[in-house]
């Protein structure tokens, strides 16, 4: 089998700096640890790339987050002390969303404890996830 033929796992751009700082500090010429300090720079410049995105990101999903907080309170407002299954909670809030993004949106209010889970029978639908105020 030939190299070609193998499946290759291709390597990080921060390995392949790794692997080119170990070798150029074992070959030890002054070329070698001046090339050794670039590759070092280098991810340097990886790290600070890295962690813009990651501020950028978390950004990213404070906004949404914060979008969807008006949702979050109008199905909270509607619901009651009779569970209610996703559509019914839509419809009570007057929201036009769909009925499986409910779960998450009322995640955080269940993790909380302030909103329950149960199991609710529909008529002819058998039985669906109702949520109830806790």
């Amino acid at each position: 089998m030939t190299y070609h033929e193998k499946e290759v796992n291709p390597m990080t751009n921060r390995e392949i700096y790794t692997a080119a700082i170990k070798v150029c500090k074992e070959y030890g010429t002054d070329e070698s640890v001046d090339l050794a300090l670039e590759f070092e720079n280098l991810i340097s410049k990886l790290d600070a790339t890295n962690e813009k995105r990651k501020i950028a990101a978390a950004e990213k999903a404070a906004v949404k987050q914060a979008e969807k907080a008006p949702i979050r309170e109008a199905l909270f407002a509607a619901m009651s002390e009779t569970p209610m299954t996703a559509t019914e909670l839509i419809a009570a809030a007057g929201l036009d969303i769909k009925p499986a993004s409910v779960p998450s949106l009322l995640r955080p209010f269940v993790d909380e404890g302030a909103v329950l889970k149960v199991d609710v029978k529909v008529a002819g639908k058998g039985t669906q996830r109702g949520y109830v105020k806790g």
